[in-house]
């Protein structure tokens, strides 16, 4: 694999925490007080556009969020912080049915087609973190859909794919949502993208990359507008990562993992530091995990991709604690890990294809 360019060593390195909006005991002390924060809130996140009905009907969660922040942050011994940032006004429940998603089906977990053996490897590195070594596009943003699943799926792909060929490439999550059956903005299957429509169909660039590319994602379930033919990013199969942690670090040693995990309010209001929950394992969000690693005061953690811009936590990924003890893992991490495979070749399925004179539309 190529190194990253400088300048991307150096963003991941930093892990910077972005928009944060600081605050203190005194600007909870009152109706106004918390007011006049919400409006500064709404002024760093871009809001201030809203009208004042939007506003009022927003406070509320607000108000329970911001108290809900300052308590947290003043417990002992926490490895983590929360903070207000651009989901600070919405419900647990108003935030999951906008920016979660995932879906499990027992069944089809259960009765796999195209997976392979789980590889045995021996000894893995004691920390991993594949953007070091070109293989994870930028953070996106999913927006208001419930489409986790398409950016996990996809994000598994891109890794894989660069793995193989050499070539970092930033696929289609419209793509895949408007084409691929398998989910849409109400949530959808991760594993049945990987093991289906990313081996069957493929996968084309999105609209970032050089033609030919797939329209712009636009956070809402479009007409299908692929071409018979043209050029895409296909995978030879999929591995179903074994239950537990010790699978998993070696599974993401291999190469980033598509995982489901729970997503509650201290998730949605994560701000940096290693995630220790608390939370459970009914799983309703899809991302990708990346790498690990352990903290100076040896904690051990995931590195975790998400799908909600470079504002949210750590510059668009969280930490989340590793080595928890039984065969789920934090929120359910270790449960339900599936990532494709693919054979070292060209980057596109059809190496006749024009790059040049390819269209989608």
């Amino acid at each position: 694999m190529k190194p990253l360019v400088a300048v991307l060593v150096i963003a991941v390195a930093a892990m910077a925490v972005a928009d944060d909006v600081p605050f203190t005991d005194k600007d909870l002390e009152s109706e106004e007080s918390i007011w006049k924060l919400y409006e500064r809130w709404g002024h760093v996140h871009g809001l201030t556009s809203r009208d004042l009905a939007e506003k009022g009907s927003r406070f509320e969660a607000f108000k329970v969020n911001a108290k809900h922040v300052n308590e947290f942050n003043k417990k002992e011994g926490m490895t983590y912080e929360l903070g207000l940032n651009k989901f600070a006004d919405m419900t647990l429940e108003e935030f999951l049915a906008k920016y979660a998603g995932a879906k499990v089906d027992a069944v089809i977990l259960q009765a796999s087609v195209r997976e392979l053996e789980e590889e045995v490897i021996g000894d893995v590195p004691t920390t991993w973190d594949w953007r070091q070594h070109g293989a994870v596009t930028a953070v996106k943003d999913q927006g208001q859909c419930g489409s986790c699943w398409a950016f996990s799926a996809v994000g598994a792909v891109e890794s894989a794919n660069a793995i193989a060929t050499g070539n970092l490439l930033k696929l289609s999550e419209q793509q895949v949502l408007d084409c691929s059956g398998d989910g849409d903005c109400n949530g959808g299957w991760p594993d049945m993208v990987l093991k289906g429509y990313a081996i069957e169909q493929g996968i084309a660039l999105d609209s970032s990359g050089n033609p030919p590319y797939y329209p712009p994602y636009v956070a809402a379930k479009m007409s299908c507008r692929t071409v018979a033919g043209k050029p895409v990013v296909k995978m030879d199969g999929t591995t179903r990562v074994a239950s537990g942690e010790t699978a998993l670090k070696q599974s993401v040693s291999l190469q980033p993992v598509s995982v489901l995990i729970e997503a509650d309010t201290n998730f949605q209001l994560y701000k940096s530091g290693v995630y220790s929950g608390p939370c459970g394992t009914k799983v309703n969000h899809a991302v990708l995990a990346v790498g690990y690693g352990v903290t100076s005061n040896n904690i051990n953690y995931w590195i975790v991709k998400n799908s909600w811009n470079t504002t949210w936590g750590e510059s668009g990924y969280i930490r989340m604690k590793r080595d928890v003890g039984g065969n789920k893992g934090l929120c359910g991490i270790a449960m339900y890990g599936i990532y494709p495979t693919k054979i070292k070749q060209n980057p596109f399925s059809s190496v006749a294809a024009s790059v040049a004179d390819a269209a989608f539309y």
